[in-house]
């Protein structure tokens, strides 16, 4: 994992300094060694983090014949199949999987060598012969790359501080930011600065010095139709072979991930993701997996998960690494968390991230798999059930749906909806239902707008921001006879998956900290064999969420992880946990000078709602919290990134 950046021109020759400048901001990303390569019209630049190949790997990687260079952040897997498959015909450089990209390419061009690529990747590369460059991102999104083109240069680089070292103003993209006060996530092909943009996920950006940049998808997620969705298997044999293949398919994807010339650990909560991993690591190695997991001593069971995690590494045989946080930690580091992960957040579990990777490297790990994805893999939310609860009968769906309610309070305002809602009308319209999450994220929004001063509120009214987000991805018609939860679950993915999860919480904590974080259950063909199974394979009888998991996971885990309901990781809220003390810090930071001097907020609407929080139920305290963090957070980006306009 690295961070890569590289400057094209047109015209002019690239200039060097604001390449090395660029670099400087990546250097958590990769500490361990530093490179560059340029010719008269591009440069290109790597900073490393030593995990395959240690010895030989520096990068940028050129061809033997100097023709192609090219920089990688990220992980090509079954690479030492593919170095076989390509060695006849390409002399190999370095022992970096990262140099398969110049041999794919010269044999199969840029298009279809992305059919090749299994993992998690940015890249940059370029063709000298040709003028020609090619920048690529992996399918979910898991490695960042962002871009800026001013008609005379491209830059590109993993995170936009980079960028932002090129010479180019730190200032706020007014739509990201007027978007994530509405529905919490800005676009996924936006960042949260002017100019900046990200390649999302899935895509190529093409750049030829005779013609302008081109933005192709290479790749994107399908799923079945409504028919094939409900299809009823009717044997206990095709219940099991769906079971058995998954499983293989689980377990070769660890597998692979577990390839590393360093020491590999394990993220580990309470919940079934991790702890089926750790178990499934725990049977593919000879020694005891180091297993690392957030813990809240001040908080109820409702959010501290250590007791199942301690009997999963108990089960497993595996080392324990506890993360205490508190209230105060989560404040106190969360201007550091926002500064590097370049998002903002809606719980303090952005602090409890960064903190985790933290202890992650000072133990002397590089490498980290995560429980990541497979919710989004196997429709594991709660707000996915309650998008199939509302095709049930009136009486059996109010009863599952308020049991939902009772048994996912941490979850409450952020993924299920509590309150009104902007208006989603049009959305609505366009799929034929409004997916809950959506919904959820409509009710943070029209909190959010109370408290907005009167000019951002009228800026803000001029768009519809759902159904305009529904119509970049073209919703209406890719989702078109798709069921109902699987269309829920593709806009989550191209949203909360890309922006929040797998960019500020995974690949903006994880690389702060100089960690490498690997998703066994975001690899692509274990991800395209769960989405064409039938529903009842992954939500059993409405209500058993992520079913063949648990069936493809029964020998690894706990028998209470096993018959355990999905339990997203959330921190406990700081509007419901706060000391007199925090309760201080936070009404101060809302309330003070350079928040008003934003423009961004109404300061006595919120001056009002922090006064009125202590005297508030947990439910409405908790359903706050994501509209008092994205505040805070808004805040710290500010003034961390130093960010101008808005």
């Amino acid at each position: 994992m690295c961070g890569i950046a590289g400057i094209i021109h047109r015209e002019a020759s690239p200039d060097l300094n604001r390449l090395v400048a660029a670099l400087s901001t990546l250097e958590l990303r990769g500490p361990d060694d530093c490179g560059m390569w340029h010719d008269e019209h591009v440069a290109l630049g790597h900073r490393r983090l030593s995990i395959i190949g240690v010895n030989r790997g520096h990068q940028p990687i050129c061809s033997p014949d100097g023709m192609i260079a090219t920089v990688v952040n990220g992980e090509f897997y079954d690479h030492k199949r593919l170095r076989q498959e390509l060695s006849d015909a390409y002399c190999f450089q370095t022992d970096s999987d990262s140099e398969l990209l110049i041999p794919l390419y010269l044999k199969y061009g840029y298009m279809e060598m992305m059919k090749h690529l299994r993992g998690e990747f940015s890249f940059i590369l370029y063709d000298k012969r040709n003028r020609l460059v090619v920048a690529g991102r992996d399918r979910f999104g898991i490695k960042p790359l962002c871009w800026y083109d001013d008609g005379k240069k491209l830059i590109l680089a993993s995170k936009a501080k980079a960028i932002h070292a090129c010479g180019v103003k730190a200032e706020w993209d007014e739509y990201s930011l007027m978007q994530a006060l509405s529905i919490q996530y800005q676009p996924t092909h936006r960042t949260f600065f002017k100019g900046i943009r990200q390649l999302e996920p899935g895509h190529l950006l093409v750049w030829q010095a005779n013609s302008g940049v081109k933005d192709i998808e290479y790749w994107d997620m399908h799923y079945p139709n409504n028919a094939e969705a409900n299809l009823k298997y009717d044997t206990a044999s095709r219940e099991r072979q769906y079971v058995d293949e998954f499983h293989d398919l689980l377990l070769e994807s660890v597998r692979l991930r577990l390839q590393s010339d360093v020491p590999v650990c394990c993220h580990l909560s309470g919940g079934l993701d991790s702890s089926c991993v750790a178990g499934i690591m725990t049977h593919l190695t000879d020694k005891p997996v180091d297993c690392f997991s957030i813990v809240f001593p001040q908080a109820d069971a409702e959010y501290d998960e250590d007791e199942y995690a301690t009997e999963t590494v108990k089960q497993c045989g595996a080392v324990m690494h506890r993360v205490e946080v508190s209230q105060h930690d989560i404040l106190q580091y969360l201007p550091e968390a926002v500064f590097h992960s370049e998002g903002l957040a809606v719980n303090g579990h952005l602090s409890c991230k960064y903190l985790l990777n933290r202890a992650i490297n000072k133990a002397g790990f590089k490498v980290a798999l995560t429980g990541e994805g497979a919710d989004e893999c196997l429709a594991g939310y709660p707000h996915l059930r309650k998008d199939l609860f509302a095709m049930l009968p009136v009486a059996e769906k109010e009863k599952l749906t308020q049991k939902l309610y009772r048994t996912n309070l941490a979850i409450t305002g952020t993924e299920i909806a509590v309150g009104d809602t902007l208006d989603c009308h049009r959305l609505t319209e366009s799929l034929g239902f409004l997916p809950s999450f959506l919904a959820a994220k409509a009710s943070i929004g029209h909190k959010m707008y109370r408290l907005l001063s009167d000019d951002m509120l009228q800026r803000c009214s001029c768009h519809d921001f759902l159904s305009e987000m529904a119509e970049h991805h073209h919703a209406a018609t890719k989702l078109h006879g798709v069921h109902p939860v699987n269309k829920s679950l593709y806009l989550w993915n191209k949203h909360a998956l890309c922006n929040y999860i797998l960019g500020t919480l995974g690949d903006g904590c994880e690389m702060s900290a100089s960690v490498e974080g690997r998703l066994p259950f975001l690899d692509h063909r274990l991800f395209e064999y769960a989405a064409r199974l039938p529903l009842q394979m992954k939500i059993k009888d409405n209500v058993n969420e992520k079913y063949i998991l648990k069936e493809a996971a029964r020998p690894y885990i706990t028998n209470r992880v096993y018959q355990r309901q999905k339990h997203p990781f959330q921190a406990p809220p700081l509007t419901r946990f706060f000391t007199e003390s925090e309760y201080s810090q936070i009404y101060d930071e809302l309330t003070s000078s350079g928040m008003t001097a934003m423009g961004i907020f109404n300061q006595g609407a919120i001056a009002a709602l922090l006064k009125s929080l202590p005297t508030m139920s947990i439910l409405e305290q908790t359903a706050y919290e994501p509209v008092v963090m994205l505040m805070l957070t808004i805040y710290y980006m500010n003034s961390t990134l130093k960010l101008k306009g808005v």
